[in-house]
């Protein structure tokens, strides 16, 4: 019987794996492809929250200007922050007034202005969370204020604009006891849109609605004063605080949003405004009837 062939035995290369040098070099290429990565994913998503955020400030922007076009005014920036001869101070804010053309119609109906805003039933629905007044880039977690007399009222993260304050800009003084709380605190050429009992229309806008801010992002937000149904979140900036800066006397214009904060102004354009703007520009676009030269943004 004859032997079967010989089988040919093929020949194979030992496999070779990975060496530890090569395993953390593989590593520390992935390391810092994330690295280059991680900023433009954080980068896209801060310019995500951003645009939010200008749509809030329009959406807002939009309902004053039909609120005017109703009422042939600006709402009061508080109404019932002035002292009255009798009676109590209301505290409600211009927020408040807006809800109506905010698609917050039900919300507004459950508001009693002839009642303070900490009180109710004003307090009770002022603890409902108004997501056009929340900035999306806002550190703070808190959406609830903590406060004694406004304690669960939700917050906003935006201000509407009193005007110019500091130095010189004091409304006259009088000595008559009975006259001290009886007007605006600044005099008129610092004064803004939204301001103490006073409703504001488009012809007292002299230097010109797309050259006045109306409102604007709260450096200072998710604290007293910041709640929505409250009218003390209107503000003064100071006139030699620039954007962002903590150096002011109390809350000024400022954001998260790295290198400025935003605003809308009076014609319902909405606008970045540089931490490098010029005091002067600012200053000028904060008020109504300052008679500055401003080229806003």
């Amino acid at each position: 019987m004859p032997c079967p062939p010989a089988t040919r035995r093929e020949s194979h290369a030992p496999s070779r794996g990975f060496t530890l040098v090569e395993l953390l070099v593989v590593i520390a290429i992935i390391g810092v492809l994330v690295s280059l990565l991680l900023p433009a994913v954080q980068a896209a998503r801060e310019a995500s929250r951003r645009s939010r955020c200008a749509n809030n400030l329009k959406q807002q922007g939009l309902a004053a200007i039909n609120y005017e076009g109703q009422r042939r005014t600006l709402p009061p920036g508080c109404i019932g922050c002035l002292p009255p001869q009798e009676g109590v101070q209301l505290f409600l804010s211009w927020n408040a007034q807006l809800l109506p053309w905010l698609e917050q119609t039900a919300l507004h109906a459950r508001l009693d202005f002839t009642k303070p805003s900490d009180e109710a039933p004003n307090l009770p629905a002022a603890s409902q969370q108004v997501d056009v007044f929340l900035c999306p880039s806002t550190l703070q977690p808190e959406t609830a204020s903590d406060s004694n007399l406004w304690r669960g009222a939700a917050f906003t993260d935006y201000g509407g604009i009193y005007g110019v304050e500091g130095a010189g800009r004091d409304a006259p003084f009088s000595i008559d006891p009975s006259e001290w709380f009886s007007g605006q605190v600044l005099e008129p050429g610092s004064l803004g849109v939204f301001v103490y009992d006073e409703p504001v229309a488009y012809r007292d806008i002299v230097d010109g609605l797309s050259q006045t801010v109306a409102i604007a992002e709260s450096l200072l937000r998710r604290r007293v004063e910041c709640e929505w149904i409250n009218g003390q979140n209107v503000f003064a900036q100071e006139q030699s605080t620039p954007i962002n800066s903590t150096e002011g006397l109390e809350n000024e214009i400022g954001s998260p949003h790295p290198g400025g904060a935003q605003a809308v102004f009076c014609d319902g354009h909405v606008a970045f405004l540089s931490e490098q703007l010029d005091q002067r520009v600012l200053n000028a676009m904060l008020t109504r009837a300052g008679e500055e030269a401003a080229h806003a943004p």
